[in-house]
């Protein structure tokens, strides 16, 4: 027979736990010494606590687990042992849908990078530009309301039945970056008109230009490579940037009565032209 402490340490089984199942009859000793009353389990005793463990771990109470091995009944708990085999089944195909869902989730994270390409730049090159009029609206936001300044300006162009003759366009006077802010001047090509304030002609004039493709979180790499290119030509810049959005999320045959983002493009897929006036030094 093991002492408390040896047949303890063979189940992994705290001493404490074991004179616990003992009080409530669980588990009794095989044999109670009458002296000494110390407590000992003879090798049956292991069969039977494995057996209470492996009860345990499946979510059956103490009462239960006490009824069970008390019970002659094979009939009743062969039935309560397939429920319970069925229930731990199920649990398993929903881990397994649960493991199958956190490693997409893990690869989607691993490859974030991937999933929106960095831009592609197109080489840069001299272009002359003669004027156009335009129509305007300017205003000083946060970068992330650019959107409703956009829907402002269709709004505004469709209330004066002005006609657009090109792709919307973007100046950015001033830039707060610790405020997210930027002093943004949006324009749109229309038919000349000088009878509606906000209509002016965009300057004629030589253009460094660049093509970006890539979401607009990429274009600081289009303006790198263009001021880089700029300063090898030996050329100066004039006046600020234009940024032309030749594909993006103003669809190319928009209904200015109903603007809505053209949802069906991948930003991947957006094409932004950036024009920077120069001369010769």
């Amino acid at each position: 027979m093991y002492s408390i402490g040896k047949f303890s340490k063979i189940c992994n089984i705290p001493v404490k736990t074991l004179r616990y199942y003992s009080d409530i009859g669980l588990l009794k000793p095989s044999y109670i010494d009458p002296v000494t009353n110390y407590r000992y389990y003879d090798y049956d005793k292991i069969q039977l606590m494995q057996k209470i463990m492996l009860l345990k771990s499946c979510q059956f109470s103490i009462a239960t687990i006490k009824e069970f091995i008390e019970s002659s009944d094979q009939i009743q708990w062969k039935s309560i042992l397939q429920h319970k085999i069925n229930e731990l089944e199920d649990q398993r195909t929903k881990m397994s849908k649960q493991i199958e869902e956190m490693n997409r989730l893990k690869i989607q994270i691993e490859t974030e990078a991937s999933i929106i390409p960095g831009p592609l730049l197109s080489d840069c090159y001299i272009e002359n530009r003669e004027e156009i009029p335009v129509y305007t609206i300017r205003k000083k936001i946060k970068v992330q309301f650019i959107d409703e300044l956009v829907k402002d300006l269709f709004d505004r162009v469709y209330a004066f039945n002005l006609v657009i003759t090109g792709k919307l366009m973007a100046i950015f006077h001033e830039r707060e970056l610790s405020q997210k802010e930027a002093d943004i001047e949006l324009l749109l090509p229309v038919e000349a008109t000088d009878k509606i304030d906000g209509c002016r002609i965009l300057s004629s004039g030589i253009y460094a230009c660049i093509t970006v493709k890539g979401p607009y979180s990429e274009l600081d790499e289009g303006y790198k490579k263009l001021k880089s290119w700029i300063f090898e030509q030996h050329l100066n810049q004039i006046a600020k940037e234009i940024e032309i959005y030749e594909e993006g999320l103003v669809p190319a045959n928009v209904n200015i009565r109903d603007l809505r983002p053209d949802l069906n493009r991948h930003p991947s897929q957006f094409v932004t032209k950036i024009c920077i006036p120069v001369v010769k030094k």
